[in-house]
C-alpha cells in the first residue's frame, strides 16, 4: 500500500498534515468492507445502460460509512508528461447537483497543485484541509463549496499509470496514522469502482463495434471471401448479392482488384492477420467484365493456422464513393471560383500595381533615347538606366509571380517572415480598393524583428481577404465612414502572435459567431461562403488558427489571425483555464 503524501500545508495551518497514531474504527472498516464487496457483486453483470446509477448509489454506500460529505470519483487522461486532462464522472451527490460540479466536468491536471500532483503521479494519497492552499485554487474552491474540514485525493493507477482519482469531502479531519486501514480501504473501494467502469466502458465500445458489423451477418454486406496466405480466393459466401455474386472460386485478388489497390490491400491483410484486428479498406473490382466498382471491406483475420487466412466481408459503396468524388470536385470549383472572384475584386489593385513599374521602365527608355538625340548620353548613364529599367522589371515579375500563386492552388510552404512585411504587403494591395469606398485603414504599428513561420504569400491572401470582408461589410449596412484598423499583439511565452482585423460594420450573428467559417456560408446574396473557410484552413495548416468575435460595446467585429513565433519552440501554447473560487457554484 502506497504511503500517504506529504503535502505540505501554509505556516498557519502546521496541523494539516499530522498524523496522530489511533487506528480506524472498527465500524468504520466494516462499513468499507462491506461497500467494497458490494461494489464488486454488484458490478460483475452490470450493463452498460445501469452503470451511471449504481456507480452513485455505491459512492453514497461509500459516503455513508465514512461518514464522508461527498465523494467523487475522477477519470484521468494523462500523456508520458504527466499533463492532461481530469473530469468528474459520478459523485453521490448528497451536497452538490452536477450543475453544481459543472466546473469539475473536464480541468487540466495542472490546475491542480505541484504537491498535489506529484503525489498522485507517486501513487500517494494526498490530503488537503480547510484553512490550507497547499492543495491549488480548484481544490480550494471545492472545499469551500462543499464546506468540508478536509479533502483527501485518492489516486487510481491502472498499469502503472494514473488513470482516475477519488475524491473525498470529509465532515472531520481524519488523523490516522500513515498505513491506517482506513486509506487501504478507501483506494481499495475506489481501485473496484474504476477498474470495472474501464471494463464496461470497453464492453459497450466492443459490442457497438459488433452491432455495428452484426449487419453484414445480416445480409448487410453482398457477399464475402475467403483468402489464403498466397492471396488466392479459396471460399466464398452469398449474402445479399444472392445468384448475382460473382464466381470468384480459385482467382487471386490481383486478378479482381484494380491494379493501384494491389499493394495496399495485401498489407491490409497482412496487418490484420499479424495482428488480431479487424481492418476496413476501400478499393475497386473488376467483375465479370464490368467497369470497376468500388467495394467497402471488413477484413476478418482468421490466423496463420488457419488454411484460409481472412474473409473479406464486401459492400457495393461505388455510388457513395462516385458522389463523394463529385462532391469534392464541385467543391474543389468552388474553392477556385471563390479565390478568382477575390482577384476580380482586387483587379483594379493589380493593374495599379503593374502600371507603376511599367511607367517607370517606359519614362527611362525615354530618357536614354532623349539623351542619344541630344548627344549626352554615356556610358555611365546609360548602365544607371539599364539598371534602373531591371528593378522595374523584377517588382514587375514578383507582382505577377504573387497574382499566379494566389490564383492557383499550391502547397504550403512556410518560412520565416516578418510580421511588419506581411501587413505592409496587404495594405498596399488594398489600399487603392478602400480609397475608392472612402474608408479610413488604420495601419499597426510597427514591429520591428518580430517574425512568424508561415507561408508568405497565402498568409498574405488571407489578411487581404479580411480586410477586403470587413470593408464589403461595412458598405453593405450603410456605414458612412468605414474604419478598419489592423493590431499586433505577441505573446512570446506562449509563442504565439496575434494580428487582429477590427472592423466597425454590423457584426457577426450573435447566437453563433463560428457560422461564418462554414463552407457556403455567406453573408452577402453573390457570395460563394468559401473565403473564411479557406482562411482558416490556411492558418491552422500552418500551426496556428483563425477566430472571430463581436466588438463590445462596440459595433462590428474583431478577426484574430495567430501565428507561430519564429525561434519558440517548446512552448506551452493553450493557456490554462485560470479557476479561481468566484467561478465555482455556491452550494
Amino acid at each position: 500500500m502506497p504511503e500517504r503524501g506529504g503535502i505540505a500545508a501554509d505556516e498557519s495551518d502546521s496541523s494539516t498534515m499530522s498524523t496522530p497514531e489511533h487506528a480506524v474504527s472498527r465500524h468504520v472498516a466494516k462499513g468499507l468492507r462491506r461497500c467494497a464487496f458490494r461494489a464488486t457483486e454488484m458490478l460483475r453483470s452490470m450493463s452498460p445502460t445501469q452503470l451511471h446509477g449504481t456507480v452513485c448509489r455505491l459512492l453514497q454506500s461509500q459516503a455513508r460509512a465514512i461518514d464522508a460529505i461527498d465523494i467523487q470519483l475522477f477519470r484521468a487522461r494523462l500523456d508520458n508528461a504527466g499533463t492532461g486532462r481530469v473530469g468528474l464522472r459520478y459523485h453521490s451527490g448528497w451536497a452538490a447537483t452536477d450543475a453544481d460540479l459543472a466546473t469539475l466536468k473536464h480541468f487540466q491536471f495542472q490546475l491542480l497543485s505541484a504537491e498535489v500532483q506529484k503525489c498522485l503521479r507517486a501513487d500517494q494519497i494526498a490530503e488537503v484541509r480547510a484553512g490550507s492552499t497547499s492543495g491549488g485554487r480548484l481544490i480550494t474552491g471545492l472545499m469551500k463549496q462543499l464546506d468540508c474540514s478536509s479533502y483527501i485525493l485518492c489516486p487510481l493507477h491502472v498499469d502503472g499509470r494514473l488513470r482516475g482519482i477519488l475524491g473525498v469531502a470529509c465532515r472531520e479531519v481524519h488523523n490516522y496514522p500513515e498505513h491506517d486501514e482506513f486509506f487501504e480501504l478507501l483506494k481499495l473501494n475506489g481501485s473496484i469502482l474504476l477498474n470495472n467502469v474501464l471494463r464496461i466502458r470497453q464492453e459497450r465500445k466492443r459490442s457497438r463495434k459488433l452491432r455495428q458489423w452484426k449487419r453484414i451477418a445480416d445480409q448487410a454486406c453482398d457477399f464475402a471471401f475467403c483468402v489464403d496466405d498466397r492471396f488466392v480466393i479459396c471460399n466464398t459466401t452469398t449474402f445479399g448479392a444472392d445468384e448475382a455474386t460473382p464466381k470468384l472460386l480459385g482467382l487471386r485478388l490481383t486478378d479482381v482488384v484494380v491494379r493501384s489497390f494491389h499493394r495496399e490491400l495485401k498489407e491490409q491483410i497482412q496487418t490484420a492477420v499479424k495482428s488480431g484486428d479487424v481492418r476496413t479498406f476501400d478499393f475497386k473490382m473488376s467483375l465479370d467484365h464490368c467497369e470497376p466498382r468500388w467495394f467497402l471491406a471488413r477484413i476478418e483475420p482468421m490466423g496463420t493456422a488457419c488454411a484460409c487466412w481472412a474473409t473479406l466481408y464486401l459492400t457495393d459503396n461505388h455510388s457513395d464513393k462516385v458522389l463523394q468524388e463529385e462532391v469534392r470536385d464541385l467543391t474543389e470549383q468552388l474553392v477556385k471560383a471563390s479565390r478568382l472572384s477575390l482577384l476580380g475584386q482586387m483587379s483594379t489593385e493589380f493593374s495599379h500595381q503593374l502600371n507603376q513599374p511599367l511607367q517607370a521602365i517606359l519614362n527611362y527608355c525615354n530618357l536614354v533615347q532623349r539623351r542619344f538625340q541630344k548627344g549626352t548620353a554615356n556610358a555611365d548613364n546609360c548602365r544607371d538606366a539599364l539598371a534602373s529599367i531591371e528593378k522595374s522589371v523584377i517588382h514587375s515579375a514578383d507582382i505577377i509571380q504573387g497574382i499566379r500563386n494566389f490564383v492557383k492552388f499550391k502547397s504550403l510552404s512556410t518560412e520565416p517572415v516578418l510580421v511588419d512585411e506581411l501587413l505592409q504587403q496587404a495594405t498596399m494591395m488594398v489600399i487603392p480598393t478602400t480609397r475608392g469606398r472612402d474608408a479610413d485603414l488604420i495601419p499597426a504599428p510597427e514591429s520591428p524583428n518580430l517574425t512568424v513561420v508561415v507561408d508568405k504569400a497565402q498568409t498574405t491572401h488571407v489578411l487581404v481577404n479580411l480586410i477586403i470582408n470587413a470593408l464589403e461589410a461595412c458598405c453593405e449596412c450603410g456605414i458612412d465612414r468605414p474604419r478598419i484598423e489592423l493590431l499586433v499583439r505577441a505573446v512570446p511565452e506562449h509563442g504565439r502572435v496575434t494580428v487582429s482585423v477590427r472592423d466597425n460594420g454590423p457584426g457577426l450573428p450573435a447566437d453563433d459567431t463560428d457560422i461564418v467559417f462554414r463552407k457556403f456560408y455567406s453573408g452577402r446574396k453573390d457570395g460563394l461562403g468559401m473565403g473564411l473557410a479557406i482562411s482558416r484552413e490556411v492558418c491552422e495548416s500552418q500551426g496556428g488558427s483563425l477566430d472571430a468575435q463581436n466588438n463590445t460595446p462596440e459595433k462590428g467585429c474583431t478577426f484574430h489571425l495567430i501565428a507561430p513565433i519564429h525561434g519558440v519552440a517548446g512552448i506551452e501554447t493553450a493557456e490554462l483555464e485560470i479557476i479561481d473560487d468566484t467561478t465555482i457554484p455556491a452550494d
